[in-house]
């Protein structure tokens, strides 16, 4: 009897971005606007880069209302720009997740657009990892409090609670709708440009995997 063959399940990836000129707000007393907002687009542009080198990803949907981001979004292949409909981060994320489910997506991974020093090691991780049917697979911040980078399976499994505590929000949400979890940390996945701590983190990490940083 021939074996059968199974297809690993169709994962896309989400980046939602706000408008560059709300970029990074509580940097405001470290880094003027439009040093943030180049900051912004130097992470978003390596973002896209390290999502490229995943062989197991679709695609990746880039949800926002920024025009700059949208076109940079379009200039890139297999990335799908989409014009933010309603406006907030969750509101954003469940716009792509809709999409990608109805586009044949089984999984989605939400990476946000501050993380500067995730790897294409990262990304495989998550999904080396949801080897159930439906499961959360969740990277906290170095704090344990946010979601920095998180697989859900189906799209559609959970609704989006990014914010404050929004780690343990949403491993509550998957138990009390039957989802495996399972937790990934890594220091390159913990680090996200959120207080002017982090910038300081930033550089040193920066220096540690060999690039440059991504300030000017």
């Amino acid at each position: 009897m021939p074996s059968v063959f199974n297809p690993p399940p169709s994962t896309y990836v989400i980046i939602p971005v706000k408008p560059l000129s709300q970029a990074k707000s509580r940097l405001a007393r470290t880094l003027k606007a439009p040093t943030r907002a180049a900051l912004v687009r130097a992470i978003f542009s390596r973002t896209l880069d390290v999502i490229a080198h995943v062989d197991r990803v679709a695609g990746t949907i880039v949800v926002s209302r920024d025009l700059t981001i949208l076109e940079l979004a379009r200039q890139r292949s297999n990335v799908i720009a989409l014009a933010e409909a309603e406006s907030g981060l969750n509101p954003a994320i469940t716009q792509g997740a809709q999409w990608a489910g109805a586009h044949g997506g089984q999984s989605v991974i939400i990476v946000p657009v501050d993380l500067p020093l995730i790897t294409a090691a990262d990304v495989d991780a998550l999904i080396d990892l949801a080897v159930d049917p439906r499961c959360l697979v969740i990277a906290p911040d170095r704090h344990n409090d946010g979601t920095n980078l998180m697989l859900v399976r189906p799209p559609d499994a959970l609704q989006f609670a990014y914010g404050s505590a929004s780690f343990n929000a949403h491993r509550a949400q998957a138990a009390e709708r039957g989802l495996h979890v399972h937790i990934y940390r890594s220091a390159t996945s913990g680090l996200d440009l959120d207080v002017p701590d982090d910038l300081a983190l930033y550089h040193e990490g920066a220096a540690l995997l060999g690039g440059r940083v991504l300030s000017e």
